[in-house]
């Protein structure tokens, strides 16, 4: 799981549902006083036993983080579901039903409403991604390698962490690679121990040969493979994916990956910052022990030489907005769609983790499609709707035989985007089409 907070609207509800047991239980208490005959040694027992329960899970809720809470909160919830019936029992048995208090009703009312508002509010898709620094990382006075570390993490999952939203930062891994031990979304491999098999992987026979030899150029990037450490086979797999592609992750029988560049736009990682990557991937999973780290800690000279190719990011994170001033080239890669799209005419273009953007044979067919719910009737309103609402229509993946993931595509680009700036992408997209077949 990313790093994440805890929420506050499960943080605030465990807080009253421990609150309501307090007052069922003085409630309890008080009518025991009131009335003859009403055990009340039993009754306060069972009452308080609800309250010191409820106390218990209020304190483990505060232990945990947003997408364990949602998970928790369902055991709370039954205690007040099984105290609520207690508390009826409780009238019954002592024939004062008419004397049950307003609470007990209202509750049901507050506890479906809340949960319901709370369980729709979480389910909602939420994406986050931090806007690349225009100037890449930049390294002033000391820095320690958990500094540098740190940096790395930055570039992987963005500097701000939200609860109940998925943090991408400049350099887009999250979008297909999970980070900690049993967690697998099926694109890219999970990366939890990938210090430990770097070593081991530049040693075995796959790697040596497939998909080329060791000492071979690969074409995509133009890297001769070289691997024969684990920090060598970490960089490689940033900047030449297809030298070497893990068994069941490629394409074309696993000889092509599908990951980007990421030294090339959009990505465009610099030294430094693929130098932070691979000393945060070296150590995450040893916090505090950055003795397996290998990479150099930048010098002041090193980023003052970055700083001379590109202009210093002003002070703070702006969001990404597209104007509609920007020839489409640029607008296609300041969104990074370059990352998962292969487009038409797009310098670069030739992602494989989403569809393949041949708009304008492929958008009537999907609007055609039976499974299509959308409220496109042309082209140009199907792209529109893909850019703005992704879930709208999910497409199938026909060379694996299922549909693409659907939540991978952010859910923001209505706030990435001016008026002129999306009818300018809606138009460009509309008109990509299939190159035409030689011969």
């Amino acid at each position: 799981m990313l790093p994440e907070q805890h929420d506050i609207l499960w943080t605030f509800m465990t807080i009253m549902l421990t609150v309501f047991t307090v007052i069922a239980f003085i409630n309890v208490i008080k009518h025991c006083r009131e009335q003859e005959g009403i055990n009340t040694k039993l009754w306060g027992s069972i009452f308080g036993g609800f309250v010191f329960i409820s106390f218990l899970c209020t304190r483990h809720m505060f232990t945990l983080v947003q997408g364990e809470q949602l998970i928790f909160i369902w055991t709370q919830v039954g205690v007040i579901f099984l105290l609520l019936l207690v508390w009826g029992i409780f009238f019954k048995s002592a024939q004062i039903e008419d004397q049950s208090p307003p609470l007990i009703r209202a509750a049901f009312f507050w506890l479906v409403v809340g949960l319901l508002l709370a369980g729709y509010t979480n389910w909602l898709p939420q994406q986050r991604s931090d806007p690349p620094p225009k100037g890449g990382a930049q390294i002033s006075g000391d820095i320690t390698m958990e500094d540098y570390a740190e940096m790395g993490r930055v570039i992987v999952f963005g500097a701000k962490q939200v609860a109940g939203q998925k943090a991408i930062g400049k350099g887009q891994c999250p979008l297909c690679h999970t980070f900690d031990p049993g967690d697998n979304i099926g694109r890219c491999p999970n990366l939890f121990g990938v210090e430990e098999r770097s070593h081991t992987r530049v040693q075995e026979e796959r790697y040596l040969n497939e998909p080329i030899k060791v000492g071979e150029t690969d074409p995509a990037s133009g890297i001769k493979k070289y691997a024969k450490t684990g920090e060598d086979y970490i960089r490689e797999s940033l900047e030449c994916p297809s030298c070497y592609v893990v068994k069941g992750y490629g394409k074309a029988g696993d000889t092509k990956s599908p990951m980007p560049v990421i030294v090339k736009p959009p990505i465009s990682l610099s030294p430094i910052e693929v130098n932070a990557v691979i000393a945060w991937l070296q150590s995450k999973d040893t916090p505090g022990d950055f003795s397996k780290v290998t990479v150099p800690l930048p010098s002041a000279e090193d980023s003052a030489a970055q700083a001379e190719e590109a202009p210093a990011e002003e002070e703070g994170d702006k969001p990404i907005f597209v104007t509609g001033t920007e020839d489409i080239q640029a607008m296609i890669n300041t969104l990074g769609c370059p990352l998962c799209h292969t487009i038409p005419g797009v310098e670069g273009a030739v992602g494989e983790l989403g569809p393949v953007l041949h708009e304008k044979t492929n958008a009537p067919n999907r609007i055609a499609d039976p499974r299509y719910e959308g409220k496109a009737t042309n082209t140009k309103e199907y792209v529109r709707e893909s850019i703005l609402d992704p879930g709208a229509y999910v497409v199938m993946n026909e060379a694996e035989g299922e549909l693409f993931p659907d939540g991978v595509m952010p859910q923001n680009f209505k706030n990435m985007l001016s008026v002129e700036a999306l009818d300018k992408l809606v138009d460009f997209i509309s008109n990509t089409e299939a190159p035409p077949e030689e011969g």
